[in-house]
């Protein structure tokens, strides 16, 4: 019988994923979402800003828009990071599956503290961006995924 502890932070990684299949799709689901958005961020023009996140278009000299789309790139190239650690955990390391839905969760937890200590309102969008939309349900899943992945974990 494993410990909480043991199926976050086993002793060692290894591809000994013991979590059951749900809680493996549930974190493939996951990279698949990952590797979208963190393309979008990365590779657009606007990072997605304004094309899919609805922002509005700012005016200005020198264009303040540019500044906004760097900052958004940034933070794909940050998702982009976490993507290839998704992948390595899913190729080499499976027994981390748990500990990166922990990951998951924190990301999730610390957008609502950045959604908190700068609210950007529904003047600043033309329609309430998807990850706004999503974030709730990302984190309820993510959390129900940790779950299932320890609980299974635990029993074996």
């Amino acid at each position: 019988m494993t410990s909480v502890l043991e199926a976050l932070l086993p002793r060692q990684a290894n591809n000994d994923y013991r979590g059951g299949r749900v809680p493996f799709y549930g974190f493939c689901l996951l990279f698949a979402q990952s590797i979208f958005s963190s393309t979008v961020h990365l590779l657009t023009p606007d990072s997605g800003k304004n094309s899919i996140g609805g922002m509005i278009r700012f005016e200005g000299t020198p264009d303040p828009n540019e500044a906004i789309y760097a900052i958004g790139s940034v933070s794909g190239a940050n998702e982009m990071l976490l993507v290839l650690l998704f992948a390595l955990v899913l190729w080499r390391y499976r027994n981390l599956i748990p500990l990166m839905f922990v990951f998951v969760i924190g990301e999730k937890l610390l957008r609502l503290l950045v959604r908190t200590l700068h609210p950007l309102g529904p003047e600043y969008f033309e329609h309430t961006p998807p990850a706004v939309l999503a974030w709730l349900p990302v984190l309820l899943f993510s959390a129900l995924m940790l779950f299932l992945s320890i609980r299974k974990s635990i029993r074996s």
